[in-house]
């Protein structure tokens, strides 16, 4: 085991103790789901996460690319958060394009958690933004949703490697000023975001094996030149910060 994984590991069981202190009972309902489900889950560092930004922002509405045990996590937490604060309100809609993996999905997901997710069956379209190219689900329903949640695609289909765009859909379309985001592990479209948000905004740090960070505004039809580009004496490229509102 390399470093970085190593890292990782130890931070893996720091997130575990903090998700037991903060949501009492999740890890053991994650853990009973997980022995009914095919799916190899959704990283604790990635969980932890989304927790933390559920119990401080409480969303109204959260968007999840990719059903599984980080549905049970997600709707756990704000059945948990609606008995601290009894007029608390949430949706969640969840997003999976896999026949298999949405059957399944719905049919092991508990009575107590259906008035609060909505599990939808959607098609992978190709979605593209300036020069960003990736797939979105095509039949996302129109929510102001101020939290999302990104557990797929896989990284390598019969085009070759793939972005999950489905964030940046949503942020073209809601007046939100900032729209929370969560991805799990999927660094083809951390590497997206942070061109299209800037290193500022956008971090990932091997060991964590996630990132978190608020989309703000995008410009919707941006138009680049050669003077949106800059430049180095290595020879090196990059692009300025030319999508924002």
């Amino acid at each position: 085991m390399n470093l970085q994984l190593k890292i990782h590991a130890l931070y893996a069981l720091y997130c575990r103790y903090r998700i037991k202190k903060l949501v009492p009972g999740l890890l053991s309902e994650i853990d009973s789901y997980s022995l009914k489900t095919k799916s190899t889950g959704t990283k604790l560092s990635t969980l932890y996460r989304a927790i933390k930004i559920i119990l401080k922002k409480k969303p109204v509405y959260i968007l999840e690319s990719g059903t599984g045990t980080s549905t049970i996590a997600l709707a756990y937490t704000v059945l948990y958060l609606k008995r601290i604060h009894p007029n608390y309100d949430c949706q969640i809609i969840s997003m999976e394009s896999i026949n298999e993996w949405y059957q399944m999905a719905h049919k092991l997901l508990p009575n107590k958690y259906k008035s609060i997710v909505q599990i939808i069956l959607g098609e992978r379209e190709i979605y593209n933004y300036s020069i960003f190219r990736g797939y979105s689900h095509s039949n996302i329903p129109k929510k102001p949703y101020d939290f999302i949640l990104l557990d797929g695609p896989s990284y390598h289909d019969e085009n070759g490697s793939s972005t999950n765009m489905d964030a940046i859909k949503i942020r073209l379309i809601s007046d939100k000023n900032y729209i929370s985001c969560v991805i799990d592990t999927r660094v083809s479209t951390v590497f997206m975001m942070q061109k299209i948000f800037g290193k500022a905004i956008v971090k990932y740090f091997p060991f964590f094996r996630t990132c978190s960070f608020d989309m703000p505004k995008l410009l919707k039809n941006p138009k680049l030149d050669s003077s949106k580009f800059k430049y180095n004496c290595f020879g090196k490229i990059d692009i300025k910060n030319s999508y924002l509102n």
